[in-house]
């Protein structure tokens, strides 16, 4: 669902789950303070929001590419996968999942933390942009609870044929080559790497039906076209 406007976090006021009740918020806060804009609302997953700081903590630690864009003219692919990052989190929060997982959130800090250099650069980085150490760990228990369901309970049902890697064979090395005038190389000399990658494509398909159902339970409001 999308709606029209970007609506705005005030400096003073609390993280708010709605946005209605960010704007209610900045008027409780009275005319005579002015009022700073210090995040975006972009959207909301059931009644999380996902703010432009959030896209911005995903890149300082390596989960969506630099990009220089901002507000309006934001590049809506780390939004559409923060949002799918929410949605899955939510949805093993919501089933219960949650107790079950091994979860090591240290490993993902970990990380996070070396892909800026180490934990103290990392922090340095975060004060800059505006935010603190608990916004990592946040994001971190929710990228760790994903990857641990995605091993433990989807990774298990992949099975991978014999006619898969035929198929995979014909389709991504013998077809190209041939266009090319090129020799393909044997089947038996990459039948590993076919294998490894059929089952990434079934994984990966298995994540997108575990996430559509997630769509289907969840609600899902987006500020910016």
């Amino acid at each position: 669902m999308k709606t029209s406007g970007l609506f705005k976090l005030l400096r003073g006021t609390a993280r708010c789950a709605l946005p209605f009740i960010v704007v209610a918020c900045s008027h409780i806060a009275g005319p005579a303070r002015a009022a700073e804009t210090i995040d975006e609302v972009l959207a909301v997953v059931d009644q999380n929001p996902i703010l432009l700081s959030d896209l911005v903590l995903a890149r300082l630690v390596g989960l969506a590419p630099p990009s220089q864009e901002t507000g309006a003219a934001l590049d809506h692919s780390p939004l559409r996968a923060r949002i799918r990052l929410e949605l899955q989190y939510l949805d093993l929060v919501a089933s219960g999942a949650m107790q079950h997982l091994e979860i090591d959130v240290g490993r993902q800090l970990q990380s996070m933390s070396a892909h800026a250099g180490d934990e103290a650069r990392l922090r340095k980085t975060l004060s800059e942009h505006g935010l603190e150490w608990e916004d990592v760990e946040a994001l971190a228990l929710r990228v760790a609870a994903v990857h641990s369901w995605i091993e433990k309970h989807l990774r298990p049902r992949i099975t991978v044929t014999v006619r898969d890697v035929e198929q995979a064979y014909q389709r991504v090395i013998v077809e190209p080559m041939r266009k090319t005038g090129a020799e393909p190389p044997s089947l038996a000399h990459v039948n590993e790497d076919l294998r490894r990658l059929v089952s990434e494509e079934k994984l990966n398909a298995e994540i997108n039906r575990w996430t559509d159902q997630g769509r289907e339970r969840h609600r899902v409001t987006r500020f910016v076209e």
